[in-house]
């Protein structure tokens, strides 16, 4: 065969090869871009989705801590307030000086001087005023009634408005006794008063202005509130003096221990200069 004949044929089987080389070479290629191709594409996916998981998560703290700083808030407002409340029962003690009110007022009534332990007062005083405080308190239509319609008063019930006021420190001795012309008669045999059919006396009505507590001890002050002389006096309502009530702690209650002249005064108002003529 002739040598230009068969370097053709050899450059047409090289070209052929070439090709099938090319075209592997092609496909490869391609498969090899298509698969970066792919894996590019599912980094990105999961990249989106990465990110958006986060974005989720980011999201659900900013809420979370968003709930956690509302509740906070609450919790500081619910502190805030508790704690206004209750600085607000401290300061308001209305409660507690009309208990005092109830518990001094037949004794204010009596106007005691000064003491420095029940056992140094007037015990008739006490007496009276323990015995007024029952017949404040309890319904006398349930005790025994004598042939005039007074009421026998149990001297037991006298004892225990005593007891109120002053503990157990200290005892009544019962006996007759008169108040404002009244006469309260004791009754040996029934261990009663005979109460004659009478209204409550007259007297000054107390007004507890302030209550000071400590070192085991309550400084009650009351204002003496001078009674009405007549339909149109002016001065009723009016408090006379302040007197200081001592109680002291003995167990879990405070009771009467002495009675003193108040340091607060009545402010007396300065007469209103007359006019010019």
């Amino acid at each position: 065969m002739d040598k230009k004949v068969i370097d053709i044929q050899e450059n047409v089987i090289d070209t052929e090869n070439m090709k099938e080389t090319v075209k592997i070479t092609y496909k490869a290629d391609k498969a090899e871009a298509e698969d970066s191709f792919v894996k590019e594409q599912d980094k990105e996916i999961e990249e989106f989705i990465g990110n958006k998981s986060i974005r989720k998560k980011q999201k659900r703290r900013v809420i979370i801590g968003a709930v956690m700083c509302a509740l906070m808030l609450v919790g500081v407002a619910s502190i805030v307030m508790g704690g206004v409340k209750v600085a607000a029962k401290l300061l308001d003690n209305t409660a507690e000086k009309e208990k005092y009110n109830a518990l001094l007022t037949t004794l204010v009534v009596a106007d005691p001087l000064p003491f420095e332990a029940p056992d140094q007062a007037d015990q008739t005083i006490l007496l009276s005023s323990s015995v007024w405080a029952a017949v404040m308190n309890e319904d006398m239509e349930q005790y025994e009634k004598d042939d005039f319609g007074q009421t026998y008063l149990p001297a037991v019930e006298v004892d225990r408005y005593f007891t109120k006021v002053f503990g157990t420190q200290y005892t009544l001795e019962h006996q007759s006794f008169s108040e404002q012309e009244i006469e309260f008669t004791y009754d040996e045999e029934k261990q009663a008063y005979i109460v004659p059919i009478t209204s409550f006396p007259t007297g000054f009505t107390p007004q507890v202005e302030k209550i000071k507590t400590g070192g085991g001890e309550k400084i009650v002050t009351v204002g003496y509130i001078s009674p009405a002389t007549n339909w149109n006096d002016d001065a009723s309502g009016a408090v006379s003096k302040y007197v200081d009530y001592i109680f002291q702690k003995q167990g879990s209650e405070y009771y009467l221990v002495a009675v003193r002249e108040s340091e607060m005064q009545v402010e007396i108002e300065a007469p209103a200069e007359s006019e010019a003529q």
